[in-house]
């Protein structure tokens, strides 16, 4: 088939679906795992019915809070972002990407003829009518692409898809990349793919699918907390409003009018996504246009005694304190969803909250320094805690990269920062030298400098490609791409400082204070702080990535 007919085909969920005249019908999507009973018949009648990376920071004894930065249901502003691409929207932050090579696609079956636009207009959230939860989601996404291919689509019809574990997949063919660089759908003149997954509005369009079905329930919260994050990346890049409403041309010349994030039943006679993801984009629509202009978004606020307050749009999914924990609790660290948290314990032992999992503690381990700090994987299925001599102790799906255990340090450490990737870790010491593992590079330290004030945080970039550290008098400095937006003795922090949290765009920052008040500089927010309602020292700040 030509390009002309490709852009006209839809997600094969719509074969039951009247098509206009003169478009392609074409079938289910995505195809089953063998041996899972789904026959392709039942596919088509069901087609039918159907920020935060966490990066660890020591806790002090006394008191522990964190910030979660949870997109704000409601939040409506002003465009902030023009259409483009500009160079600014082209520095947005690229997630974590499953390359087409290496979920392994067959690049044989692939045919040519793509098209290209030079503009994105809407973007259209799918789901793939496959099982939930496989324990193979690559291999699903391979019989997606080889069901697609098998009939009239030249390739994949969505760009992105999405699995439960909020991993991110490279969808249709754009180009071949460079070594190194990021898999974003576009061509080496910045124009992106034409996809075939919207019937009669492929044109200026971009598929995002969730892997699985959703008739009767949502996606996890990982794969909701990607799927805003590819939302807000493309949307950012790409100068989509996301609350906004705006005409769209058709493939039959037709204008129509409707959301700039749209769900594919919204646009095409077919029960896609689903009934549950059709009743959130409302709210999507708004983390999203909340999430692109930057903020923290809201925080917890806990006592050593696990006591925990509640600031923002974040929930309230219970404390150590309630549930009759007695360990003195130095840590709690947001899920990437933004929907709970784990809590640590002076001892290493780990509480959940909310979604977060138990993957291991060391508590009642006998260590040669304590636990004093923790930090998540990108997808929330792991995490690191770091003892005081640099140890690292890897649980899930965090690896080990390194540690300053053998080392013999000038000063104690006191942080650790995941890098956006989960594949690198920084480690801070007291003096504010850095230690770099993994993918993390080194930008700069403090090392060398006579400090009126210890080091005791840190906070890296959305790029990862710098990152900001926080003495205890409120003093910043900027390493890398880290930008300095103020300091808490410009703005007469009278308690010690005990954490920083860059907001998602890397334009702002928040330091929070011992006493529990909130400093944002840049482009983040306070939503009031516990100042007057602790006793001891606050220290956590956690943003979204």
């Amino acid at each position: 088939m030509d390009q002309s007919d490709e852009q006209h085909a839809g997600c094969p969920a719509c074969t039951d679906a009247a098509a206009p005249s003169g478009e392609v019908e074409v079938e289910v999507e995505g195809a089953p795992e063998s041996g899972s009973g789904w026959t392709r018949r039942s596919l088509l009648q069901l087609s039918m019915a159907a920020g935060v990376g966490a990066a660890g920071v020591r806790m002090s004894p006394a008191f522990a809070a964190a910030v979660g930065a949870l997109d704000a249901p409601g939040s409506v502003h002003a465009p902030a972002i023009a259409p483009g691409p500009s160079s600014q929207q082209l520095s947005w932050p690229v997630p974590s990407i499953v390359t087409r090579a290496q979920w392994g696609c067959n690049e044989a079956l692939r045919k040519g003829g793509q098209s290209y636009d030079s503009v994105v207009e809407k973007i259209v959230v799918h789901h793939t009518v496959t099982p939930n939860n496989p324990s193979d989601p690559a291999a699903v996404v391979r019989s997606v692409y080889e069901y697609n291919v098998s009939g009239v689509y030249i390739d994949i019809a969505y760009h992105f898809l999405i699995d439960q574990f909020g991993r991110i997949y490279e969808g249709r063919w754009a180009q071949n990349y460079p070594a190194g660089a990021p898999h974003i759908g576009e061509n080496s003149s910045r124009q992106n793919v034409q996809g075939a997954a919207t019937l009669g509005h492929n044109p200026r369009t971009l598929a995002v699918a969730m892997l699985g079905t959703f008739t009767d329930i949502l996606p996890t919260p990982e794969a909701m907390s990607a799927l805003n994050t590819v939302l807000a990346w493309k949307c950012a890049r790409w100068g989509i409003d996301p609350i906004a409403s705006t005409a769209y041309r058709n493939s039959d010349g037709g204008i129509e009018v409707f959301p700039d994030i749209i769900g594919h039943r919204k646009v095409v006679p077919t029960i896609c996504p689903g009934d549950p993801i059709i009743a959130r984009l409302s709210s999507i629509r708004d983390q999203v246009s909340t999430r692109i202009r930057g903020g923290i978004f809201g925080y917890w606020v806990a006592g050593s005694d696990g006591s925990t307050q509640v600031f923002g749009d974040l929930p309230d999914v219970g404390d150590p304190r309630r549930l009759g924990i007695r360990s003195v609790i130095q840590a709690i660290v947001a899920h990437p969803s933004g929907l709970g948290y784990w809590a640590l314990g002076t001892d290493g032992g780990v509480f959940t909250f909310g979604p977060a999992r138990f993957f291991g503690s060391m508590g009642g381990t006998r260590l040669n320094q304590p636990v004093i700090g923790m930090a998540v994987t990108r997808t929330g299925n792991g995490y690191w805690l770091l003892a005081r001599d640099g140890g690292i102790f890897s649980f899930g799906d965090a690896r080990f990269f390194g540690s300053t255990g053998a080392i013999r340090l000038n000063q104690p450490v006191v942080a650790m920062a995941a890098t956006p990737t989960g594949n690198g870790y920084w480690l801070l010491a007291r003096d504010g030298g850095i230690f770099s593992f993994g993918d993390a590079k080194f930008f700069g330290s403090t090392g060398g400098i006579h400090l009126n004030q210890p080091v005791i945080a840190m906070a890296p970039t959305p790029t990862g490609r710098g990152y900001w550290l926080l003495a205890r008098d409120g003093g910043i400095f900027c390493f890398g791409d880290a930008t300095f937006f103020g300091s808490g003795p410009g703005r007469g922090l009278r308690s010690p400082a005990v954490a920083i949290a860059s907001t998602t765009t890397g334009r702002g920052y928040a330091i929070l204070a011992a006493d529990g008040t909130v400093l944002p500089f840049g482009d983040a927010q306070s939503f009031g702080n516990a100042s007057g309602n602790v006793v001891g020292f606050a220290a956590r700040l956690v943003p979204r990535a």
